[in-house]
């Protein structure tokens, strides 16, 4: 083994170091890198004949479960797609992969193509060897079962730390600080108050409840009295609402409120973290900061207050998709000025952002435009590049076809020649595999041919959708819910600038400049 890989360039080895679980947790993963790194160059070194190159060694400082939440691994696999590497340099099978099983055949896969080795100090897995590949895949299968069992103890452990009331959560509320300290043999981790920002909850629930403002209304009154958020300039609506639906302020604990949840769409995992309105509530350990009757009165009034709309109709075509360049959302707004009537575009965050607005006409002329121009482009590239591919690989696909039919002739000429005694049956068996080969190269040049055709039919497919939803843009008679689901299809999200001053004039006696980042699916 030695001898094949001292012919290596230390160019040609990517060393991979990762902390693991199975490592001592109260270790620094810097200190568990730095012990494998020696490890591994000491080995390189007397029993590869080679020293390691720093600038291919990659060290995963983050924790992750999966590739795509390690950022070093995710640069590994970029790399072994380059000819120049031909091996990869770890202690361990399982530091490559001890996520899911789809991650673990998606990196044999990369390995196995790029014919990429895989080195540790005990054994090098050449993954296109099938008992390299077999024992590689029952070490990263031990990894996975390994890092399964952890998970479930790891969760029986916190399970039962909430339920003896403390606080887990990475981040303490408003309100609150994180403290840990030690109570005989087991560390408590609660919550302690904040002074300033308890009387200044103790001041939102009461505007709430006794006051009857509103979240908006709170925020500015708050706003005004110099009262700051943790993480921003300014309180927002959703920061209150949040606080006042928390159930910490009364002293419980509220676990797997938020909850990961794994569906699958168009075949893809999508995670999402619903309100869990089955999430464990417990005693905590730390003081309330709240009456539990203010609390209660709270969550009471919040039931019976309902937001109302002049009407149920949606009037913005482009809800959810259009953004201030402050980050806001836009809104369309209809205006009535001596006997007329004019719709533009507002950032929802007037009462801070000074961002021009646009009328609604000339805002709506840009997207049209750009979607005509993505239209055009979505022509040009099946003009210029799928349908001459697509002509190409037919004829190839073709050509292939002749092909087989003649070896088809030929092994049945063969077969006929055996049956009238001009072959020996030796002869027949040497003459007809070498047909047989050549069937089965040519059966699997043209599977691979078909399997990447150039797929014209998503380009028109999603042509014709921007040309429904441009349809939809243009007539005036279609409903702005319709313009909206048919514009999602197409746009994911529109940014919306304007650096010119908010004075008169502007728009009616001189151009307003604005400009569009315009984010398409495609």
């Amino acid at each position: 083994m030695s001898d094949h890989l001292s012919s290596f360039e230390p160019s040609e080895i990517i060393t991979y170091l990762r902390k693991s679980r199975s490592d001592n947790p109260n270790e620094p993963v810097e200190t568990v890198l730095e012990r494998h790194e020696t490890q591994l160059r000491e080995y390189a070194r007397h029993s590869l004949h080679v020293e390691l190159s720093e600038k291919n060694i990659l060290r995963e400082v983050v924790s992750g479960e999966t590739i795509a939440a390690r950022p070093q691994m995710i640069r590994l696999l970029k790399m072994i797609e380059s000819p120049s590497i031909k091996a990869v340099y770890v202690i361990e099978p399982q530091r490559l992969s001890r996520g899911d099983l789809e991650d673990c055949g998606h990196l044999i896969n990369i390995l196995r193509f790029t014919k990429t080795l895989v080195i540790t100090p005990n054994k090098t897995y050449d993954l296109n060897d099938k008992y390299d590949r077999k024992f590689f895949e029952m070490e990263l299968s031990r990894g996975n079962d390994y890092l399964e069992y952890v998970k479930e103890i790891l969760q029986r452990g916190t399970l039962a730390s909430v339920k003896q009331g403390n606080y887990l959560g990475s981040i303490p509320p408003y309100g609150y600080k994180k403290i840990s300290f030690r109570e005989g043999h087991r560390t408590i981790h609660t919550l302690e108050p904040v002074p300033e920002e308890a009387s200044a909850l103790q001041l939102i629930y009461d505007l709430y409840v006794n006051e009857n403002y509103g979240f908006q209304k709170i925020a500015n009154r708050l706003d005004e009295l110099g009262i700051k958020p943790r993480n921003s300039k300014y309180w927002s609506a959703a920061a209150l609402k949040g606080i006042i639906e928390n159930p910490v302020y009364i002293g419980k604990i509220r676990w797997n409120h938020r909850k990961t949840v794994t569906t699958i769409k168009d075949g893809k995992q999508i995670k999402y973290r619903p309100h869990n309105t089955d999430c464990l509530l417990i005693d905590g350990l730390h003081k309330p900061i709240i009456d539990e009757r203010l609390y209660h009165a709270a969550m009471e009034k919040k039931g019976k207050n309902v937001c109302i709309h002049k009407n149920d109709t949606l009037e913005n075509p482009f809800a959810g998709l259009l953004f201030c360049q402050c980050g806001y959302s836009m809104s369309y707004k209809l205006y009535h000025r001596n006997s007329r009537m004019s719709a533009s575009m507002i950032c929802n965050n007037q009462r801070r952002c000074h961002t021009r607005s646009v009328l609604f006409r000339e805002f709506i002329g840009e997207i049209i435009r750009a979607m005509e121009q993505a239209i055009a482009s979505f022509d040009i590239e099946i003009q210029n590049n799928h349908l001459e591919e697509l002509e190409r690989c037919n004829l190839l696909l073709a050509s292939l076809e002749k092909k087989l039919a003649s070896l088809y002739e030929k092994d049945a000429r063969q077969k006929d020649a055996l049956d009238d005694g001009i072959y020996t049956k030796q002869e027949y068996l040497q003459r007809n595999a070498v047909v047989q080969n050549e069937i089965t190269q040519t059966l699997s040049t043209m599977d691979n041919l078909k399997a990447n055709l150039p797929d014209i039919s998503a380009f028109k497919e999603k042509k014709t959708t921007f040309e429904e939803a441009l349809a939809a843009l243009q007539d005036d008679s279609c409903p702005a819910m319709m313009k909206n689901i048919l514009l999602k299809k197409c746009i994911k999200k529109i940014v919306y600038y304007n650096d010119l001053p908010s004075t008169r004039g502007i728009g009616r006696y001189s151009k307003n400049e604005f400009s569009l980042d315009i984010f398409f699916h495609i």
